[in-house]
């Protein structure tokens, strides 16, 4: 028997989510893409995962389903003059939203940009119906978490990347 969805307002969104659904698409994950690389930015991603997310966001991804240890995607983006590296990644879920979706199409028409929303000064996020690498075999109603998060170098091999 289907349980119903839930409906959730965060900010400026409204969400209806199948927290069921998406719940068990995570349990069936076995690791996460940084438990899934070994390069030094997978893994310095890895060890800073604690720090990742503020508390309303783990708050919101409890209430969604999503098992914020179990990120689908991660990428490393650049080292920040302030030290601090920019990575950006992606969590899905199943249902829907109402509110602005952070992608954005480009005015050539080639590709989109992101407009991500600013929760604290090392992290945003955003919705989109754009969806990419997902753990989901049923992509209808399926949204993308976009983020992005600023993190210290905590490993002991060094970027590559200078500031």
């Amino acid at each position: 028997m289907r349980m119903e969805k839930t409906k959730i307002t965060y900010r400026n969104w409204k969400i209806e989510v199948d927290k069921e659904l998406t719940t068990a698409a995570y349990s069936r994950l076995r690791f996460s893409s940084s438990e899934g690389c070994d390069c030094i930015y997978c893994t310095n991603y890895h060890k800073n995962k604690e720090i990742v997310f503020p508390p309303e966001i783990k708050n919101l991804f409890d209430k969604l389903g999503i098992d914020k240890t179990k990120e689908p995607e991660i990428s490393h983006m650049t080292k920040l003059e302030s030290g601090l590296h920019l990575y950006s990644g992606w969590f899905h879920f199943k249902g829907k939203f109402e509110g602005k979706d952070c992608s954005i199409p480009l005015l050539n028409g080639n590709g989109t940009t992101l407009h991500l929303e600013e929760i604290t000064s090392r992290f945003r996020i955003g919705f989109t119906k754009t969806v990419h690498n997902t753990i989901f075999d049923d992509k209808n109603e399926l949204v993308q978490i976009e983020f992005d998060c600023q993190i210290p170098w905590v490993i002991d091999k060094k970027s590559n990347l200078t500031h």
